[in-house]
């Protein structure tokens, strides 16, 4: 995408010398970079080059080797590239392909002869909106399959207009997934309204949704549009959609089904071209079961269902998610913080991350913060360290006159009564490998406390504070001053 001024690329493949000329000559003019392609094979090679186009204009009657053509390479394209935006371009007559062409997740159709006007728009509407979701694309970071697969089908399900209903733990990226399901829908060029439906008093939910007339309520001074009003032409996203009350339901629903409203006071039904994305982290079935949410609008509302899995269940996107907050972070807040140490990172893989990837974010925004050089183990909030049993132990493999070797310790750790505390039992076992590990160390004469904080790759002031908590003196050091005593005692042995 582009960035710092950096000008838009278009990919354009057609056999037409005559149409891709004119429209070279029509994007160039207008500030955008494009480049010609003659067949689907040469396409697919462009996009996978080391500039990747911002957006394709595809002639669907282009034609390729071993029967490949315009339909094929759309479908090549869309696999290899998810979110990447495919403009369809077509005769009048291609009626069928272009039904196929939108099942496979075409942004847009262009019917041939083309509008200079209309193309320009599409083009202008699809970069915007593409540009707008990269920009807020924290939770987008993710490489796994399970991620990958909720993408591809939220880019395939946003052209066919239906209703998408996005289910998922807090903090998987919802909000996001829908605006992404908007950008890559007809209705790009139209607003995108958001809702928290378990933000808005329950006095006062009608009036947000579907606006009120003047003097219809105590306080109503004067008309109001509601947010469905507001989405007219575009997405409206209902987060939440779980928090809705049962009248405001019943209400949603006619809504769903006529495509219109009437606002609160109002007698007038108001005709709505909106496209509902709805999400939720509850369990919609049960509630239906238990009767706190009607069965007929969760019907409407999950026309395309897409489960959004849950960082823990992303293999390798913990790792890369935070690598890229670090580095996004880093140069908002211009410091001189290169990455994460290993022994940061093993925790961090360890650690369930029940927040998910909002978690993982100011997880590492406050490490960037803390850091000098590298995100240490002791840059990480604390209840992570505690629930992922992280610490120096992390080091117990270390570099000692240029060999590796390993260190083995053995202790108790006392299980008092039938039920079991596993966190913090975790907790304990980090601590007295901790304390035995730097016990170990320091009885090989080490004489300088900067020497063991470089070797276990933490700062010196944490290990400072460590020995004293531990009771430990380097050899050769100023012995350390215990703490004051009750603030912070030494532990048992356990």
């Amino acid at each position: 995408m582009p960035k710092g001024g950096q000008t838009a690329s278009i990919l354009l493949a057609t056999e037409d010398a005559e149409l891709s000329h004119a429209l070279l000559t029509l994007l160039r003019e207008n500030g955008r970079g494009a480049q010609w392609t003659r067949s689907g094979e040469e396409a697919l090679r462009a996009a996978r080059g080391p500039h990747e186009p911002d957006l394709v204009l595809l002639d669907l009657e282009i034609g390729g080797a071993a029967g490949m053509d315009g339909l094929d390479t759309l479908r090549r394209l869309r696999a290899q590239h998810a979110a990447l935006p495919v403009v369809g371009l077509c005769s009048p007559a291609s009626v069928a392909p272009v039904v196929q062409a939108l099942k496979l997740g075409a942004a847009d159709i262009l019917v041939k002869p083309l509008d200079p006007e209309a193309v320009l728009e599409t083009v202008r509407g699809l970069l915007q909106a593409r540009q707008d979701v990269l920009q807020g694309a924290p939770f987008m970071v993710g490489k796994s399959p399970a991620f990958c697969e909720a993408l591809q089908l939220a880019q395939r399900f946003a052209v066919p207009e239906i209703n998408i209903l996005l289910i998922g733990e807090t903090g998987t990226g919802k909000e996001l997934f829908a605006r992404t399901i908007h950008a890559s829908s007809p209705r790009a060029g139209g607003p995108f309204v958001a809702v928290d439906c378990s933000t808005l008093a329950e006095t006062l939910i009608e009036s947000e949704l579907f606006g009120h007339e003047k003097g219809s309520f105590t306080g109503a001074s004067a008309s109001r549009i509601g947010r469905f009003e507001l989405a007219q032409d575009g997405t409206l996203f209902l987060d939440e959609i779980g928090n809705l009350p049962l009248p405001v339901q019943a209400k949603l629903l006619r809504v769903l089904q006529t495509r219109q409203l009437e606002r609160v006071g109002g007698r007038e039904p108001i005709s709505l071209d909106v496209r509902v994305v709805a999400a939720t982290n509850v369990n919609l079935p049960e509630a239906i079961a238990a009767g706190r949410f009607r069965q007929d609008p969760y019907f409407r509302l999950q026309e395309m269902t897409i489960r959004l899995p849950a960082l823990r269940e992303r293999e390798g996107d913990i790792r890369g998610g935070a690598e890229h907050f670090v580095r996004m972070y880093a140069r908002r807040f211009g410091l001189p913080v290169r990455g994460i140490a290993p022994a940061a990172l093993d925790i961090l893989q360890r650690y369930d991350w029940p927040g998910n990837m909002r978690e993982l974010e100011n997880a590492m925004k406050a490490a960037v913060v803390m850091a000098t050089d590298v995100v240490l183990p002791e840059h990480l909030p604390e209840h992570v360290l505690r629930a992922a049993g992280g610490g120096l132990v992390e080091a117990a493999a270390v570099e000692t006159s240029g060999t590796s070797e390993k260190l083995h310790f053995e202790f108790e750790l006392g299980v008092d009564g039938p039920e079991v505390d596993l966190k913090a039992l975790g907790a304990r076992a980090a601590e007295q490998a901790e304390r035995s590990l730097l016990r170990a160390l320091l009885g090989r004469g080490l004489r300088s406390s900067a020497h063991l904080a470089r070797m276990l790759s933490v700062d010196p002031k944490t290990l400072r504070q460590k020995l004293r908590r531990y009771g430990l003196d380097i050899q050769g050091e100023p012995p350390q001053a215990p703490l004051v005593s009750g603030t912070n005692p030494k532990p048992s042995e356990g």
